[in-house]
């Protein structure tokens, strides 16, 4: 009976932590907050071909019909061939993705419009 309590009381507990945590895709930012800086090197990389950060806030900004101070970055990992990063556009967090020069959600797949002709 002990074994049952004490496992019954550590499932609840999780399951409860896990509810408080969850966030339904929305961002909280304090009034002081500050984005994290892209490295200087890659950006002047990437700034040859349109996919620098700031190329990326007006995408995210046309596509979510925002302003582009509507765009705030919360993460970002990037290398030459491609990023991941994670924003906050009008209180709600979006990701997106890069690939080459290109921009998408993180959710999109560049190759379904190619199997859907078929």
């Amino acid at each position: 009976m002990k074994k049952f309590l004490s496992a019954l009381v550590i499932i609840v507990s999780t399951m409860t932590f896990a509810q408080q945590t969850e966030k339904d895709g929305k961002c909280d930012l304090p009034k002081d907050y500050q984005e994290p800086k892209p490295e200087k090197r890659l950006q002047s990389s990437l700034k040859r071909v349109n996919a620098t950060i700031n190329d990326l806030r007006k995408h995210i900004a046309v596509e979510n019909d925002c302003n582009k101070e509507d765009v705030v970055f919360l993460r970002i990992s990037e290398q030459l061939g491609n990023g991941m990063y994670s924003v906050c556009v009008k209180g709600q967090e979006m990701k997106y993705k890069r690939m080459g020069s290109v921009f998408m959600k993180n959710s999109e797949n560049p190759f379904d419009a190619f199997n859907s002709n078929k």
